[in-house]
């Protein structure tokens, strides 16, 4: 039975393939005009078999890649979860991250989203060249390949989820998941959340002020110099807030607080392992990165944007996409959150512009203090808030789960955050955080280590850290019957 309905999904996939065109953007908006020739392109689309094969053969981990960030982490009710491997799996919540391609900014949600939810992100590497559409392409042969190889054919639910770029490229995802109906025998979109979407890009102060640093010419001996002022002098104070990340991060070393959806010891481990190993997961971006992502995803991605919102003021659709975003608009519920302040993009105009053009059946949430890229961090609990705004989600297997105990309001006296979940007055002792009560490895990323020799040799079970840990779990429980 499984085998037929795999077949037939492959039947139907080539079908899609065989009846659907791509259409390049019109390049309504002027200054994409003046970076290419743009015309009206049609292509057929290469066939699902051969997309999936295509992509099997790429490198991943040094362009796009999509991963399970809690099992990566060893995040321990994520691995058992995983290895129980459930007949009646969660729905999925994609993430996509913007255009630095790291999944940083949401990670304290992650634990917590994984209540209700199999979270999965993309990242991309910082030598990344793709175009907006092989992203596009990429996120859809995911979601493709997760049905016919991840979930045996079964159709799922699906939540997709873009912060910043990541907003652009999820409405462009989810137009085209909505196009044609076909695709519902692979996913059905459920929900929409759109992070300070980049929508906003050509009336930024980032598309005022990045250009120049990327595009600046200098000797090339000395041309790295200027480059990384620019970054840290222009380009980095727009993605901070107004002190809140800093007085928050006192505030959780002093052990007075701690975010919303930190309330479980491992959770807290899970937090720690992350802010320890923070310095190897950050890359430098190039300068013709940079410039790359700032015009061929950015830019692009906002004409794209702007010709789909053209077409539901008018009315008129030209192709199948068109289509998706019209059903987009109306059928899909879809949540904003944004920053309130923002420097990098005027998200909160965005969002109001958004609920009022484009998307019909919405909520918007505004996250008090927050910045750019702050705004998915210590203030905002983001599981609390998606059970509000989409019902159906609520307590879906919370009993399997590790759940936490405190549903508190963020403290003002606390910036935000809210009291210790055990009231401790020193938090849990970073040399356990890698110990088997905090961390469990998963079995699958033995291969993926191998690729990171400072994660063999000190992270994971085996791994210094991981020795420690032990060490210091067993003295704990001597001391401490």
């Amino acid at each position: 039975m499984m085998l037929c309905r795999q077949a037939m999904l492959l039947i139907a996939v080539t079908a899609i393939s065989a009846t659907e065109a791509f259409t390049s953007p019109r390049c309504t908006n002027n200054v994409v005009k003046n970076l290419r020739t743009c015309h009206y392109s049609t292509r057929t689309k290469q066939s699902w078999s051969e997309l999936i094969n295509e992509t099997a053969d790429i490198d991943s981990p040094s362009r796009i890649e999509f991963i399970s960030p809690l099992l990566q982490d060893g995040y321990p009710p994520a691995v058992k979860e995983y290895e129980r491997v459930s007949s009646d799996p969660k729905p999925i919540l994609l993430y996509l991250p913007g255009f630095d391609g790291t999944i940083l900014a949401p990670f304290l949600q992650f634990p917590a989203l994984g209540e209700e939810f199999d979270v999965k992100a993309m990242q991309v590497s910082m030598d990344d060249r793709s175009t907006f559409e092989d992203l596009k392409d990429a996120v859809i042969n995911f979601l493709v390949q997760e049905c016919i190889y991840g979930r045996m054919g079964e159709t799922y639910e699906l939540y997709l989820m873009g912060e910043s770029f990541g907003g652009i490229l999820a409405t462009e995802v989810a137009a085209a998941l909505q196009s044609n109906t076909q695709y519902s025998n692979f996913v059905r979109l459920q929900g929409l959340i759109l992070v300070n979407p980049a929508t906003s890009y050509l009336r930024s102060e980032l598309y005022r002020l990045g250009p120049p640093i990327a595009n600046a010419r200098w000797l090339r001996p000395i041309e790295i110099i200027p480059y990384i002022f620019g970054l840290t002098t222009k380009l980095v104070p727009l993605f901070l807030d107004e002190g809140l990340a800093i007085q928050q991060l006192f505030t959780i070393l002093s052990s007075k607080g701690l975010p919303a959806v930190v309330n479980t010891p491992q959770r807290e481990a899970y937090m720690g392992r992350v802010a320890v190993t923070l310095a190897s997961r950050l890359n430098f971006m190039p300068k013709d990165t940079l410039k790359w992502r700032l015009t061929e995803w950015l830019e692009w991605g906002n004409a794209v944007f702007e010709d789909r919102l053209e077409v539901l003021q008018s009315g008129i659709t030209e192709g199948e996409d068109d289509l998706g975003m019209l059903r987009l608009s109306r059928e899909v519920k879809t949540l904003i959150v944004v920053g309130e302040f923002d420097k990098t993009l005027p998200s909160l105009d965005e969002a109001n512009r958004l609920a009022a053009e484009v998307f019909r059946n919405n909520v918007v949430h505004v996250v008090t203090g927050a910045g750019h890229a702050s705004t998915c961090g210590g203030t905002l609990n983001l599981m609390q808030l998606l059970r509000q705004v989409y019902p159906e989600v609520n307590g879906y297997r919370r009993t399997n789960y590790d759940v936490g105990t405190t549903e508190w309001k963020p403290r003002a006296d606390l910036r935000g955050l809210v009291p210790r979940y055990d009231y401790a007055k020193i938090g849990l002792s970073p040399l356990l955080y890698w110990s088997s009560d905090f961390y469990e490895e998963w079995k699958d990323d033995e291969e993926r280590r191998d690729r990171f020799k400072s994660r063999g040799y000190l992270e994971g079970k085996n791994g210094v850290f991981g020795w420690i840990g032990e060490f210091t779990l067993a003295l704990r429980k001597w001391i401490t019957p």
